[in-house]
């Protein structure tokens, strides 16, 4: 700290605080001049008790503080923008730190007063700083950035190189199998054809096929095929047919027949003539047919559903059954409404006991003798279950 020597007492004017008076180039209040810009100002001894502490007890800082590089072997690169993006080359532009920091310029500053140790303004400018540290980077020596990493993405393994290139093992192929078009077991258009013929041996020879197909325990997979609609309505049409009009036995044929069935000697030509079948003969015929075909089918559709939901159909939704209960009914000819009740009993369970008890109670009453006795079979057989 300065020593001041001892000096005459002179009388200290009072300082003058009006703000007007303040002289802003050369500010100071109640102290001495600066005496580094007025080293000729006369120091004047205050009268009253010396001043231990500052009137302004604030930290001495510089008044530019530039950041400090506190480790010069680890420079600070700014992060690398991703390849893929689009952008200026402003946006692209990297940082290049240099590698040596520039010494700050430190501010002049002026020795404190003694009575109050205030700091003074700065002998340089502060424009004149700013530019001469700019200037101080820019003739620093710039240090060469290594390769810009992007700390954005996760960093990517080193590529192996090694002397043979090994080509990566095929897949297996796949080998798509397509679809095998399952070809119908039975020709169900072919039955079709032969149920609709107007011949009735023809229409008796494929219902003869049918039903030896679904009794037959080898080839009943593929008889299911025959549970059809088309099937069904074909049959029902075999049912229904009007044989009024078509031609029956004449007289002759009648007497032929009686003779052969007594027993009594008939020729060649009344044998033949007794034998032969009209056309009306054949319909009903076929009407039997098709009454024992059609029972046939619903046995085997009543045992599949049985096996696909574990239930019975009723006998009232089993196809055609109705229609032959229509023919025991009211069919006049005696041999058709025998074969009805034949049909019924062949499809019998013990869920359709009661409607065929019914059934076959009503045809006892029959005028037919052989009528009577087939409902009577009927009976006795439904009894057993």
């Amino acid at each position: 700290m300065l020593q001041i020597p001892n000096l005459p007492n002179y009388q200290l004017p009072q300082p003058n605080y009006n703000a007007v008076k303040i002289d802003i180039h050369n500010p100071s209040v109640g102290g001495c001049t600066n005496p580094i810009a007025q080293p000729q100002a006369p120091v004047y001894e205050p009268q009253y008790a010396p001043v231990t502490a500052p009137y302004y007890n604030y930290p001495q800082t510089q008044l530019y503080n530039y950041p400090q590089t506190t480790n010069l072997q680890q420079p600070y690169y700014m992060p690398v923008q991703p390849a893929n993006v689009n952008s200026d080359a402003t946006a692209n532009a990297t940082v290049n730190v240099p590698q040596q920091a520039p010494q700050s310029v430190a501010p002049a500053v002026c020795p404190p007063c003694p009575p109050c140790q205030a700091p003074e303004a700065p002998a340089v400018p502060a424009p004149q700083v700013a530019e001469a540290a700019a200037a101080a980077v820019a003739s620093a020596p710039v240090q060469q950035t290594p390769q810009q990493v992007n700390i954005n993405q996760a960093p990517q393994p080193a590529p192996v190189v090694t002397e043979t290139t090994v080509a990566p093992a095929e897949a297996p192929k796949v080998e798509v199998v397509p679809p095998v078009n399952t070809e119908p077991q039975v020709d169900l258009n072919g039955f079709l054809a032969k149920l609709a013929n107007p011949d009735f041996e023809v229409q008796a020879n494929a219902m003869e096929e049918i039903a030896n197909m679904v009794n037959d325990e080898a080839q009943k997979a593929k008889a299911t095929e025959l549970l059809d609609s088309k099937v069904v309505d074909a049959l029902i049409n075999i049912i229904n047919t009007d044989s009024s009009k078509l031609a029956g036995p004449t007289q002759e044929q009648i007497a032929a027949r009686q003779k052969l069935m007594s027993g009594q000697q008939i020729s060649d030509q009344e044998k033949a003539l007794a034998t032969t079948i009209t056309p009306m003969e054949q319909a009903e015929r076929n009407k039997s047919y098709a009454m024992f075909t059609s029972a046939i089918l619903q046995k085997l559709y009543a045992d599949e559903v049985a096996k696909l939901t574990n239930s019975s159909v009723p006998l009232t939704e089993l196809p055609a059954a109705m229609n032959i209960v229509d023919q025991l009914k009211d069919n006049p000819n005696p041999m058709v409404r025998t074969s009805a009740i034949e049909a019924l009993s062949y499809i019998q369970k013990p869920e359709y006991k009661k409607d065929l008890t019914t059934l076959f109670t009503i045809a006892k009453n029959d005028q037919d003798k052989g009528v009577q006795e087939a409902a009577s079979a009927a009976l006795e057989k439904l009894n057993q279950i």
